[in-house]
């Protein structure tokens, strides 16, 4: 494997974008992205990598759904009951899911039919209405290719778009930010043939920027009331080809864990 040098960043600045209005379906976030940028004084520089939350992004895409519109079958009902869940959030689950992996405590794990692997397809009841749940964006990934062209169309810089939520892991308590769609830098960033500061050559190593970005972005967007659904993470160099955020899922065949 022939030597090869990734120039990364060494400081970065994480810029949190006020004053969206509260997201309706059919919202044209772009428009509402830029006018947000005026009220906060800013201006975006190439190289930027602009986080969306993925709630306003399903919430602009009608992603939203009101549970009394949802009729819950003998499954739901059976899973509400183990895991003292609402049924039509169960349903709503079971719905979003390609597989059910696990249903433990009060907990439904599922992979969805993005291929995420999380706690309840991703459903989420707050920062809504009451009697409402959002899901996941249908196509997170068309959904940030769309926004990056329109962005730079209109800002004439070449920038990167991601769409971030907050998912656990295995073996560790707590949510982080996450990734589920990113256009114009790497999901995974091949540091497999760079040399490590003593000459060894690195054989396995990816890094999950396109994750990290989000998780970084999650430190200011937070995660309940903060108001902050986009932020601007600055200072990144990644010249390296785009991807889809299906590069950082593992084929069942090397999922250690299922």
């Amino acid at each position: 494997m022939s030597e090869k040098k990734i120039e990364v960043a060494d400081h970065l600045e994480i810029l949190g974008v006020k004053g969206l209005p509260e997201i309706r379906e059919g919202d044209d976030l772009t428009a509402l992205f830029f006018d947000a940028l005026e009220k906060n004084g800013l201006s975006l520089e190439d190289d930027d990598a602009i986080v969306f939350t993925s709630k306003i992004i399903s919430k602009s895409e009608g992603r939203v759904v009101a549970l009394s519109d949802v009729k819950t079958s003998a499954e739901a009902e059976r899973i509400a009951e183990e895991t003292e869940k609402d049924p039509r959030i169960a349903q709503l689950i079971l719905n979003e899911a390609k597989e059910v992996v696990r249903v433990e405590q009060n907990i439904i794990i599922v992979e969805t039919k993005h291929g995420f692997v999380c706690a309840n397809a991703g459903i989420d009841e707050s920062n809504v209405e009451e009697g409402k749940a959002v899901l996941l964006p249908e196509d997170p990934q068309s959904s940030v290719s769309r926004l990056k062209n329109e962005i730079e169309a209109r800002s004439g810089k070449e920038v990167s778009v991601l769409t971030s939520d907050s998912f656990g892991r295995a073996f560790r308590d707590g949510v982080t930010g996450i990734c589920v769609g990113v256009s114009g830098i790497p999901a995974l960033l091949d540091r497999r043939g760079e040399q490590d500061r003593f000459g060894r050559i690195a054989r396995i190593t990816k890094e999950a920027i396109a994750d990290e970005v989000c998780a970084a972005a999650n430190l200011v967007m937070g995660e309940f009331s903060e108001g902050i659904p986009v932020a601007i993470v600055r200072g990144l160099r990644l010249k390296q080809p785009d991807s889809d955020i299906k590069d950082v899922l593992f084929h069942r065949e090397a999922d250690l864990f299922r």
